[in-house]
């Protein structure tokens, strides 16, 4: 286990897409987690569900996020319905498989800004970022996290 002083949290996340044609898709959730911090990493477990393309039924998907503060790198791995791993770390390139249960795709990011804001009781990260599928450019990305 990553440490026996798990403390309950809430995870807000907001996620904004600027596809290349100009489209704006925005989406926010809400969960309840868990927070543990060992050698200065902070540590969060989330689950989120997820609406299956419009289908009115949700998937969940489980979350395990690792954010690393000098330099700032965030680790962000899901499980269940969908799978991935991505690294997000400021003026780097990273590519990981997206799972799904209709096929893998290759999903990559290049992280223009990660900016991590810690206090006594909200720990924020912004994310800045390039989206790729299959090596091609998708959208341009804003990624917040609020650990509360």
């Amino acid at each position: 286990m990553i440490d026996e002083k798990r403390k309950k949290c809430t995870v807000r996340v907001r996620s904004e897409q600027i596809s290349t044609d100009g489209e704006k898709q925005i989406m926010e959730t809400k969960s309840e987690g868990q927070l543990s911090e060992r050698n200065g990493v902070l540590y969060v477990l989330y689950t989120e569900n997820l609406d299956e393309s419009g289908t009115g039924t949700s998937a969940k998907v489980k979350n395990l996020l690792k954010i690393e503060n000098e330099p700032v790198r965030a680790a962000l791995k899901k499980s269940g319905a969908v799978s991935w791993k991505m690294i997000f770390e400021q003026g780097k390139k990273h590519r990981s498989e997206y799972e799904t249960p209709y096929g893998a795709l290759e999903i990559g990011v290049d992280t223009a800004e990660a900016k991590l804001e810690k206090g006594q009781e909200k720990t924020s990260l912004q994310l800045m970022y390039t989206l790729f599928i299959q090596g091609e450019k998708q959208a341009a990305c804003r990624l917040e996290i609020e650990i509360i």
